[in-house]
């Protein structure tokens, strides 16, 4: 530790405060979640493939070489981000055993964690691939396993695949949050509170569930 720099804890946190009062996270640990939130806000203002390795570890009030250190490279930080929230979103989905009438507990999920709406649509925009951001897909995993357990209760003749239902529901549901100001001035809907208009389209995604599987 360097003269003039001491150790000290701020919210749960190893951080090291230097003279001037700029802190800089000291330890595997903290470095390595210094590293994720700092690289978290800066996804929320530009692609990851415009975000740079030194870039996160000024932001993180580290020396670049502990990213590679930590994570190995800049891929595997963006992931690493994403995979974050995602495990947040998953957390509340896991549990669920049918899907109708917990459309619901998805759409909530997904409205919970912003990052993830605004990173992923920034980040397709730009033409980064999906897997460049995330290794798995758990929570349109799930459901997928709920919808495929629906057609096979009904013994449904639905024309179109589990996986083309999923993607459309899961889709209808990610483009309300992200073009919701819009929609709602082009359908003279302002008058509505946002939570009225929530659960009326959680009550159309339920309606497309019933009649599609």
């Amino acid at each position: 530790m360097k003269k003039g720099i001491r150790k000290e804890k701020s919210e749960g946190k190893k951080i090291a405060r230097t003279k001037d009062n700029s802190t800089t996270p000291y330890g595997r640990d903290a470095v390595k979640e210094a590293v994720l939130d700092a690289t978290e806000k800066l996804l929320l203002k530009k692609s990851p493939n415009k975000i740079t390795v030194r870039e996160i570890a000024e932001a993180a009030h580290i020396k670049h070489p502990l990213i590679h250190r930590h994570f190995g490279t800049k891929d595997e930080v963006i992931i690493a981000v994403h995979a974050r929230r995602i495990a947040d979103i998953e957390k509340h989905v896991q549990k669920i055993e049918n899907v109708e009438g917990n459309i619901a507990t998805f759409f909530e999920a997904v409205k919970k964690i912003k990052f993830r709406r605004i990173a992923l649509a920034r980040a397709l925009m730009d033409g980064v691939p999906p897997r460049a951001i995330q290794a798995e897909f758990p929570v349109m995993k799930r459901l997928l396993e709920l919808i495929k357990k629906k057609v096979d209760e009904k013994n449904s003749a639905s024309k179109f695949s589990p996986e083309m239902i999923t993607a459309v529901l899961s889709s209808t549901a990610l483009g309300w949050f992200l073009y919701e100001p819009y929609l709602t001035a082009a359908m003279n809907l302002e008058e509505k509170t946002r939570d009225e208009l929530h659960q009326t389209v959680v009550e159309i995604l339920e309606e497309m569930v019933s009649h599609l599987c």
